[in-house]
Formats: structure tokens, C-alpha cells, sequence
């Protein structure tokens, strides 16, 4: 199980939780919203007016993490005991596997990105036994995008390609189906910044989640595990 590893990376790393150290209960615990900021790629423009709105909205402190800036393992830490995780799609949301029972997973994606291509963190979040709420935002105005097309090409850009294909994918408005990870116009859409419309990301939040993120959830699912594998086929 998914949590079963969770666990014992956390005791490889040291990292214990509130409830282990205090013995409070998920009902005490001091609840609060994880926003994962980014310093050079991929950044959320108005980071505090995000910040603001959710501590506002769900009467929860907000705190940030960073990969540039913090250790995995104090990122660990915070993240394990939140009841809410935000972030721009990326690797960091593999973090979600930490967080406890009942809390929230927020994934923002970007201008002509669409959620329903992309779903690793989806699937994390719903899981047997994960127990977690899942919302996808995206951003629908154009307007509202930074792109980087002058950056190198593993990072979004675009200079390299010829002008025909630079001029499709400015003009794309949706990034088709394609083969991980070296698309160009995924990397292009992916690797924008994005100024967040804080309203409709809040209208996304009341509509998605059940119930407010909170640590009081149903017991653990049963163990699931995979069938064996008949005929694989490469493709």
C-alpha cells in the first residue's frame, strides 16, 4: 500500500507527526493549507493573493514550501500534516502521497494544458486507501499566461524550431495528445507562468471538494494488489 511506503520513509527520514509526538488527535490537530511556490519556472504570479484568498476562504493558516530552497525531508515534514496541498503541475506533487486522510490535493494547470491528459497525481490522490479529495484548476485565459519562448528548449522553449512551427504553437490553444517529455509545445505550455483567477479557482473549490479538508476520515481501504500480467506487448 501506498501509505505502508509513506510510512516507512518517513521513519527513514526521521520525520515523525504531530499526533506521534503530542498524541493529539486529527480533530486538534492545527490545520493548514501547503502552497508549493516556485522561484524560476513555472511560477504562480499573484503567490499572495492565492495565499490570502485561501486563508480567507477556509479559515486555515497558509504556509509555503519550496524545492530551491528546503530539504525533502523538512518538506516532508510540513507537507504530512496539512489538510490541503496547492501546486502548479509538477514533480513536487508526489509529495501528496504524504498527507494525511481526508485532506485535499489542488492541482493548477496551466494555459492550454488540460487536466484530463495529465492524471498521475489524480490517480495518486484516488487510490484505494489514499483517502484524499482531488481538484484540477485550469487556466483558460490567455491573458492571464507568461511564456517563455526564448529559454532554452527544456524549459519551454521555442527558438530553436523552425518559424512555421513556432507560429502553430503560439497559436495552438490546446496541447494535443503526445509521447512523454520532449514535446515542444508541451514544454512550451507547461513551463509558462500563470497569474491565477483567484474567483474561479474558489468557485472550483466549493464545487469539487465534499466536505472541508479535515484529518477525520474513514478507516484505511483493504489492501489492493495488482493482477499478474498476461501478454505484455511493447507499442
Amino acid at each position: 500500500e501506498i501509505r505502508q511506503f509513506a510510512s516507512h520513509l518517513m521513519e527513514k527520514l526521521n520525520i515523525t507527526t504531530k499526533e506521534q509526538n503530542e498524541g493529539t488527535s486529527p480533530e486538534e490537530k492545527d490545520q493548514y493549507i501547503v502552497v508549493f511556490s516556485r522561484s524560476q519556472t513555472r511560477l504562480i504570479l499573484n503567490e499572495a493573493e492565492l495565499i490570502l484568498a485561501l486563508a480567507q476562504e477556509f479559515q486555515m493558516r497558509v504556509v509555503t514550501v519550496s524545492m530551491e530552497d528546503q530539504t525533502y525531508a523538512s518538506i516532508v515534514q510540513v507537507v504530512s500534516g496539512a489538510s490541503m496541498l496547492v501546486s502548479m503541475h509538477g514533480a513536487q506533487l508526489v509529495t501528496s502521497l504524504f498527507l494525511p486522510r481526508g485532506a485535499a490535493v489542488v492541482e493548477l494547470f496551466p494555459y492550454a494544458v488540460s487536466p484530463e491528459q495529465y492524471t498521475p497525481y489524480k490517480t495518486l490522490a484516488t487510490l484505494p486507501g489514499m483517502d484524499l479529495q482531488y481538484v484540477a484548476w485550469r487556466n483558460t485565459m490567455e491573458e492571464n499566461s507568461v511564456a517563455h519562448p526564448e529559454r532554452p528548449w527544456d524549459q519551454g522553449g521555442i527558438t530553436h524550431l523552425d518559424k512555421d512551427e513556432q507560429e502553430r504553437i503560439l497559436a495552438s490553444r490546446d496541447v494535443p495528445r503526445h509521447l512523454c517529455c520532449r514535446n515542444p509545445e508541451w514544454l512550451f505550455r507547461i513551463y509558462q507562468d500563470t497569474r491565477l483567477d483567484i474567483p474561479s479557482l474558489l468557485d472550483v473549490l466549493r464545487e469539487s471538494l465534499k466536505t472541508r479538508p479535515n484529518l477525520k476520515k474513514s478507516r484505511p481501504a483493504s489492501t489492493v494488489h495488482p493482477g499478474r500480467v498476461r501478454e505484455p506487448q511493447c507499442q
